[in-house]
């Protein structure tokens, strides 16, 4: 097994990972952290990837086909606190929305630089 084979280059793993090379570019330099693992030579800048490594490294982020088996699954509490997040925000959209008060940004409206004038 030559070694060489082994390696791959960023436009190999762009097809591997289903992603722009483009991409890919600037995850190595801004965010390598979701990248794999890569491989790097003094005095060379090119990029290389162990084949073996990116496959591992895709099939870390499987999911299993059993539900029950699935590690992220919301707990309890988590639960919770989605639903006391929905049961606030139905409260919220039966009160009339003309008792709120849009406070917006900007330059005001034509209708509010005219009822500022009548005041003043």
């Amino acid at each position: 097994m030559n070694i060489e084979s082994e390696l791959i280059t960023l436009e190999e793993l762009a097809v591997l990972l289903h992603r722009n090379v483009n991409t890919l570019r600037v995850a190595v330099s801004n965010r390598p952290e979701s990248l794999p693992p890569r491989v790097r030579f003094p005095g060379v800048q090119r990029n290389y990837w162990r084949r073996s490594t990116v496959e591992k490294w895709i099939a870390s982020f499987e999911e299993p086909l059993d539900p029950t088996e699935r590690c992220d699954q919301p707990t309890s509490e988590m639960v919770q606190r989605v639903e006391f997040i929905q049961q606030t925000n139905s409260c919220e959209s039966k009160t009339p929305h003309k008792n709120k008060k849009k406070n917006r940004v900007g330059r005001p409206t034509k209708a509010e630089q005219m009822r500022r004038r009548e005041v003043a």
